[in-house]
């Protein structure tokens, strides 16, 4: 990619140029949007169309573009069709960098929103509508739509929201829980298709307002997938787990690959190692977690006050993760609850043995599936579930289960049946 620049303290790849004058090494930069575009971008960066085919133009939002719903975008818009033209207005993270190659790949502009909260969204947005013609807004999650709500008010652009998790309780509960559940209806009631990535995540949606299955919005269902291509691809600097933790060849590596947040349910795997040493279970074994997230510190603590500091290795977060699939025995996945479960299809497609919680959203990714399933936020369920993973791998059911999996899991699936979706908005 040749040199790097800064972003508010993120490496960005050499072809993202900065407005005239400005450096974004600055901390008190007051721009509060990055434009972010390779040279000569503009129309020249889309290949031509066939006549008679006429451009689509689609503003992507994302108040939270990293973990699962960076690798959907990168996923899925690489097989979008050309006439779509795509603009990705996200909020800043520590994935910029990452995010920023991905757009490389499925040919987006992107504006990075400096501002790190909702209301900075909300300006990005209403300034992006108001000085470019969009044909159809698709929005990340619903933060993301009550941001792009609020500045479409004026425009009216086609709003499409894609589902990507639960509306946790604590966004509907509280003193205000009465307004806050009457304001979101509200919103979505502007809101032209609900577009769910899983069945459970709209079944969930339609049982915490049950209007919407009968007299709502149209909803439909376009499950997730996974880019083939992308498990194949070494990173210029691949990781050698064992080397790099000192881990014996004797040893059952566990992988844990995510955000470090309740959902994702590393506390309760910290439980269940817990109990499998209590229990002096005698094979050797240790957990690899790679990723990132605000419960980090809090988690790593609980592993140090509960002497296990042994059985846990932690890597900072990789933007390619698939190579060291094949180094780990058994993929673990203790989450609370998950729209799609697309680091299972990943497992799933490379043959790696998986560990998966029967949860909301994951239960209906790894159905008639060879993964070893126990019951969601159970830690004895899951502590037995890691015992029976060591004691009997089953290597073999997983590898003889690819073929199906890559066949059943390919994005390009659900590409066609976003392309459809797209094209019906007028």
């Amino acid at each position: 990619m040749g040199a790097q620049k800064k972003a508010c303290g993120h490496s960005l790849p050499s072809w993202c140029l900065l407005p005239a004058g400005e450096d974004l090494s600055q901390g008190d930069m007051a721009l509060r949007a990055v434009l972010l575009v390779r040279p000569g971008q503009s129309r020249k960066m889309y290949p031509a169309l066939e006549e008679g085919i006429m451009e689509k133009n689609v503003l992507i939002v994302a108040r939270w573009p990293l973990g699962g719903i960076r690798t959907y975008m990168r996923y899925l818009f690489r097989y979008l069709p050309a006439h779509y033209r795509l603009t990705l207005l996200a909020s800043q993270t520590h994935e910029d960098a990452a995010l920023a190659n991905d757009v490389e790949e499925y040919r987006a502009r992107l504006i990075i929103v400096r501002e790190a909260d909702t209301k900075g969204l909300v300006s990005a947005a209403f300034r992006e509508l108001r000085t470019n013609r969009y044909d159809v807004i698709l929005s990340q999650g619903f933060i993301s739509a009550v941001a792009v709500s609020l500045a479409n008010l004026f425009f009216r652009v086609p709003q499409i929201v894609t589902i990507h998790g639960i509306l946790e309780p604590k966004y509907l509960t509280g003193r205000l829980g009465w307004l806050k559940h009457f304001l979101l209806r509200k919103m979505i009631g502007r809101i032209t298709v609900l577009y769910a990535v899983s069945n459970d995540i709209l079944s969930h949606l339609h049982e915490q307002f049950p209007e919407l299955a009968h007299n709502g919005q149209r909803s439909i269902v376009i499950p997730n997938g996974i880019e083939l291509g992308a498990l194949e691809h070494l990173p210029a600097s691949p990781i050698d787990l064992r080397a790099e933790f000192g881990i014996d060849d004797a040893t059952f590596l566990l992988g844990f690959f995510g955000r470090f947040m309740p959902q994702k349910g590393f506390d309760l795997l910290v439980e269940a190692v817990r109990m499998l040493k209590k229990q002096q279970y005698g094979r050797k074994f240790a957990v690899v977690a790679v990723g990132s997230g605000d419960y980090l510190k809090e988690y790593r603590a609980k592993i140090r006050e509960l002497d296990l500091e042994p059985c846990f290795h932690f890597l900072p977060f990789q933007s390619e993760v698939c190579h060291l699939y094949a180094q780990i025995n058994a993929i673990v996945m203790p989450s609370r609850w998950e729209a799609s479960g697309l680091l299972a299809m990943e497992a799933l497609c490379t043959g790696t043995p998986l560990v998966a919680a029967d949860c909301i959203g994951l239960r209906e990714t790894v159905h008639d599936t060879p993964a070893m399933v126990f019951a969601s936020e159970n830690v004895g369920a899951l502590a037995d579930a890691l015992r029976k993973s060591i004691d009997e791998p089953r290597t073999d059911e997983f590898q003889r289960f690819v073929p199906l999996a890559r066949s059943r899991y390919d994005v390009r699936a659900s590409a066609q049946q976003l392309a459809q979706l797209l094209d019906s908005i007028r």
